[in-house]
């Protein structure tokens, strides 16, 4: 049983003429009398009476009639209710944060007041490969030129010092001043951790890191309380440290990094991923003019 034998079927019900149902159809009027002999033999029981040259539907028909018009209305509820899911869906953006996270609340902030209705998830700790995400903020020392990838913003990395730390007031800090010093660093396998390791590694300086921590803000509560110091961005932690902390370039240790956006060219990126992109990167394009 095919949905064109009951859609021709629901249209002969209606005119109660094969002639007339036949022309509305566009097809042989032989042609539909064929097709509604093959679904009365699948039934098993005649759908119509015929009455001289004209049919009419019999009891057996009326039942036949009232299921086939629910089997076309749950037709029609379910391609609505797969409309309003794909609208929903397409308003949702996954958001992968791999740096840059102290700035990611004035970037929310500004996605959803310029598109409210925006569903919105943030990914910093999930194993992409099961959680496949529209856009990514991450860092690197390097950058690759590609269409799926743009750079946000380049920005320097230094060190951090407590104000009343006795390097706080020296004008030109070497490695040799932080060989002896006790640093906080983000966790192993962290865009950060990894680049300032790149960098440290290349000048041959091994810093002594007391403590790892997984969050900027747990960083930020053990240099308040001189804890020891640490390598940072200069820009984007720029609120980190401007309060209690001094930051300064290390002169024979020059390091830093790219923040980019990127996203997956095989993923079809939806209008709404689109603004969230659009509106990122006017953020970036902002916030660097602050230290041009």
């Amino acid at each position: 049983m095919e949905l064109q034998q009951l859609e021709y079927f629901r249209i002969i019900a209606k005119n109660q003429n094969i002639s007339a149902s036949a022309k509305q159809l566009f097809i042989a009027q032989p042609s539909l009398s064929q097709t509604l002999k093959r679904l009365e033999n699948e039934v098993g029981m005649p759908l119509f009476d015929r009455v001289g040259k004209q049919i009419v539907l019999n009891k057996a028909g009326e039942i036949f009639l009232k299921h086939v018009n629910a089997v076309f209305q749950s037709l029609d509820n379910a391609k609505r209710e797969l409309q309003t899911y794909k609208e929903d869906t397409l308003k949702n953006v996954c958001i992968c944060v791999q740096s840059t996270s102290l700035l990611i609340p004035e970037i929310i902030s500004e996605i959803q007041t310029a598109y409210p209705k925006m569903h919105l998830q943030l990914l910093q700790h999930a194993d992409m490969e099961l959680m496949p995400y529209d856009l990514k903020i991450f860092s690197d020392y390097t950058h690759i030129s590609e269409s799926s990838e743009t750079i946000l913003m380049e920005e320097p990395l230094g060190v951090v010092i407590p104000k009343k730390h006795r390097l706080a007031k020296k004008d030109n800090l070497t490695i040799s001043d932080l060989a002896n010093e006790s640093f906080i660093s983000l966790s192993t396998g962290h865009n950060l951790y990894n680049i300032i390791s790149h960098y440290c590694k290349e000048c041959d300086f091994t810093p002594t890191i007391s403590t790892y921590v997984d969050s900027p803000n747990i960083m930020r509560d053990l240099l308040k309380i001189n804890l020891g110091i640490a390598f940072i961005p200069k820009y984007t932690w720029e609120h980190f440290y401007s309060d209690f902390l001094v930051f300064k370039h290390v002169s024979d240790l020059p390091m830093k990094r790219y923040i980019l956006l990127s996203w997956d060219e095989s993923r079809y990126m939806t209008p709404s991923v689109e603004h969230c992109k659009q509106i990122i990167i006017n953020y970036f394009k902002r916030y660097k003019q602050r230290f041009m």
